[in-house]
């Protein structure tokens, strides 16, 4: 029997201590109210999850505000009426035996008006090919009612019982988008310099430490934007020493932004991320979460083994079969529903809502949660033939190799 004996021990992150080395990478899933409020298929999502052996839980994309979101069913925070929501979904995935993060988020200049209704900021003038809306320019004042806004969303998030909570400083997001000179062109005291393309995150830090332990706080940070002036490990040390500062509990290391999505997919797919984590390493002492295209626990267990991370979070492994982690511990791998998408690229990707018509996100493995298998998705691929899933992945694989 294996034991897995490095991701299946505590690590201390601050002053939270998880079970075990293994984290649910921050998934958005686009079923929230239209006002942001968090919904019951929401809970029982993460939940579900939680209940397998998963020692922390990282709740993707709670953004700061309406204009803040991606897509027109993303969670909100820092309302009153969004309280209560938030924590009993914190509180539903700490009674399942884990730890509960929230990350906290604003699209920026990667907003599209068609999905949200809203306006489309950020600090500069910046198009995303992709999407073809340029965005507005924020101003002064617009700025500093974004920081309170980021503010009144961290502390919420403490409030409601969050053992952590992941600012997202990177994926082109817009704390991202201030401190790459590839989206900020800004000329006043937001712009320019180093010190003044941070000036937005640490003013944000600064209103939060007043309130609550910043060794709570973490950070989603990239290691290459694939752009000539975007950031990449050169280019954060400044960050990461600005953020080690405050203490902050962990990092979580990712690449790219949505004009380069092709290239981040293929970095992921070739384990690149893996190498991310454990180049920052070498500038930190703070944990580093290595994540990106994870596909087991044994796959986990090698990347502490090889000292890639200190920890490590899987995704769509778990949304397309959450008993992942308990079928290996309990030695029943041959049960285990693999994710489509990991075995040819491009063949599924059904969690990646903005990459869908209907924006709705709905895993299509046999092993995967859903909400209701009535509705016109799971009517269809609810399926729950091993075998026969096994013949997909089989093929699949041909054919790819």
């Amino acid at each position: 029997m294996k034991h897995y004996k490095l991701s299946l021990s505590p690590i201390d992150l601050g002053i939270v201590k998880l079970k075990n080395k293994i984290v649910f990478s921050p998934i958005s899933l686009n079923m929230a109210k239209k006002n942001g409020e968090i919904t019951d298929n929401i809970i029982n999502f993460f939940s579900n999850i939680a209940k397998n052996n998963v020692g922390l839980i990282i709740v993707g994309n709670a953004c700061v505000s309406n204009i803040g979101k991606g897509a027109a069913n993303e969670i909100v925070v820092g309302k009153d009426f969004h309280f209560k929501k938030l924590a009993e979904l914190c509180k539903s995935i700490k009674n399942e035996g884990s730890k509960a993060c929230l990350q906290i988020a604003h699209m920026g200049a990667q907003g599209n008006t068609k999905y949200t209704g809203e306006r489309v900021v950020g600090p500069s003038k910046y198009i995303v090919p992709d999407i073809g809306i340029e965005s507005e320019v924020l101003t002064i004042d617009e700025i500093k009612e974004i920081e309170e806004e980021y503010f009144k969303a961290i502390v919420q998030a403490d409030n409601a019982g969050f053992d952590l909570i992941e600012i997202m400083t990177a994926h082109g997001y817009l704390i991202h988008q201030f401190l790459s000179e590839h989206t900020n062109k800004r000329e006043d005291e937001y712009g320019g310099s180093q010190i003044n393309r941070l000036r937005f995150l640490k003013n944000i830090i600064e209103k939060v430490k007043k309130h609550i332990d910043t060794s709570k706080l973490s950070a989603k940070v990239t290691g290459n934007d694939f752009l000539p002036k975007g950031l990449n490990f050169k280019k954060i040390k400044f960050l990461i020493d600005f953020l080690d500062s405050y203490k902050f509990a962990y990092y979580q290391v990712t690449a790219g932004i949505y004009e380069t999505a092709k290239q981040k997919y293929i970095h992921m797919k070739k384990g690149s991320y893996w190498d991310y984590a454990k180049e920052l390493k070498k500038f930190t002492k703070t944990p580093v979460m290595a994540q990106g295209g994870i596909i087991s626990l044994n796959e986990g267990e090698n990347i502490l083994k090889e000292k890639k991370g200190d920890f490590w979070g899987m995704g769509q492994a778990l949304i397309a079969d959450p008993q992942i982690i308990t079928k290996t511990i309990n030695e029943k791998e041959s049960e285990i529903y693999n994710c489509l998408a990991h075995i040819k690229v491009g063949s599924c990707h059904r969690c990646r809502y903005l990459k869908q018509k209907d924006k709705d996100f709905a895993c299509i493995t046999p092993g995967s949660w859903s909400p209701d298998l009535t509705n016109k998705v799971n009517a269809i691929k609810r399926n729950k033939n091993l075998a026969d899933w096994k013949k997909i992945i089989s093929n699949l694989k041909q054919v790819e190799n």
